[in-house]
């Protein structure tokens, strides 16, 4: 298992993208929490186990089409266990509707694995987006 903690992040990313759950589970720590650092989206500030977190994914990728959103690592700055990736969200949603995002990600790497994981991005685009496909 990878130790340095970008590596962590960009294998944890790999595995969202390709939606290789199992592995995603591989990935976090027993006491993992995923947070949206967002007012306005439904869910959001609740901190969120990894249990959770693999039980809902699915039904949120269940909008795009097979290919599924996209995350593109742009940028990765480590310190302490930390680190911070921006990032470019992209895909399509299953009525053919694009989706483009970006993403200022926290995480908190612990023994090769993603402890925390706090999300940022334009929450307005967000809401507006998967609105408009529900």
């Amino acid at each position: 298992m990878a130790t340095d903690p970008k590596d962590v992040v960009r294998a944890f990313v790999d595995a969202l993208n390709r939606q290789d759950f199992g592995r995603v589970g591989e990935l976090i720590t027993p006491d993992f929490s995923y947070t949206i650092m967002a007012y306005d989206l439904p869910g959001a500030q609740m901190p969120m186990g990894g249990e959770t977190m693999l039980k809902v994914l699915p039904g949120m990728l269940a909008l795009f089409d097979e290919t599924g959103p996209q995350l593109e690592l742009t940028r990765l700055v480590a310190e302490d266990g930390w680190v911070v990736a921006e990032a470019r969200g992209s895909g399509f949603f299953r009525d053919g509707s694009p989706y483009a995002n970006r993403y200022a990600n926290f995480y908190e790497v612990a023994d090769g694995r993603v402890r925390a994981l706090r999300e940022y991005m334009d929450t307005q685009h967000t809401a507006t987006s998967f609105a408009a496909v529900q």
